[in-house]
């Protein structure tokens, strides 16, 4: 039996992150609880429309994708938590010293980190957020109310953009969890870039520029593509789906370079 020790390569680390995440539970809780989020929330308002609960409201049929995509807000909320817990959990449990002992290039095992987060929440929430549009319009559709199909204008690119904009999340949350090393203070910041900063930029920005700085932030950059027909006082897909890659982008290197430099 051969005792030379195995090679450390980009395929054996991805393979030793992707054991981590899938064996912890708090992980695989997290990542069902945002696609169940996701996909409860949508079938909830879609039947509320479609006058399966209640009445249907008087603008029934105005946006029938948004209606079953709903929910991404609140699995907004809960997928930024996996990304952070990917790291700051080895973080304060030691166990990354171990990693980093095993690994000692370093890079690899955040790159890893980033690949298996990024597969796993698409692949999750984007069959979450399908499975969501296709309920969702039948049930808006039994009470006789306009539906979206895949193929109208906007509307794959909406589905889809959902997944990549909780994807992004994930990894926002990473980065910050990188960064910080701490897993209270890496989940607020990602709020309050998400959800406190557009609030706080609304109260204190005058009226007249309120809108041309909001639109780069990343909760208002994602819902450019996110849409189908995105409010005009937001930039376009094209420019948004930029945008909000920068977020994740200027995080992501600026964790590497911490990774690299900073001891554990």
């Amino acid at each position: 039996m051969s005792t030379q020790p195995r090679r450390i390569t980009m395929r054996n680390v991805m393979r030793s992150e992707w054991t981590k995440i899938r064996s912890v539970r708090s992980n695989l809780v997290t990542l069902a609880a945002a696609a169940g989020a996701l996909l409860s929330i949508g079938l909830i308002f879609s039947a509320m429309v479609g006058g399966v609960i209640g009445n249907p409201p008087a603008d029934a049929g105005d946006d029938p994708a948004g209606v079953a995509l709903a929910g991404v807000q609140v699995a907004q909320l809960v997928i930024g938590v996996l990304g952070v817990l990917a790291i700051t959990s080895e973080y304060s449990t030691g166990t990354i010293r171990t990693t980093l002992t095993a690994v000692p290039s370093r890079l690899p095992v955040l790159w890893a980190k980033v690949t298996v987060v990024a597969i796993a929440t698409f692949s999750a929430l984007g069959a979450s957020a399908l499975v969501a549009f296709l309920a969702g319009q039948a049930l808006i559709g039994s009470g006789d109310v306009t539906t979206a199909t895949l193929g109208d204008p906007g509307v794959l690119r909406a589905v889809l953009g959902v997944a990549a904009f909780l994807t992004g999340t994930a990894l926002l949350g990473l980065a910050l969890g990188a960064l910080l090393r701490s897993t209270a203070g890496a989940i607020s910041t990602l709020f309050g870039l998400i959800f406190v900063l557009p609030g706080l930029g609304f109260l204190l920005l005058p009226a007249s520029g309120r809108d041309d700085v909001l639109q780069y932030l990343p909760s208002m950059a994602g819902s450019s593509f996110t849409s189908v027909a995105p409010d005009p006082s937001l930039l376009s897909p094209v420019v948004g789906a930029a945008v909000f890659g920068a977020w994740i982008l200027v995080p992501l290197l600026g964790a590497a370079v911490a990774f690299l430099r900073r001891p554990v």
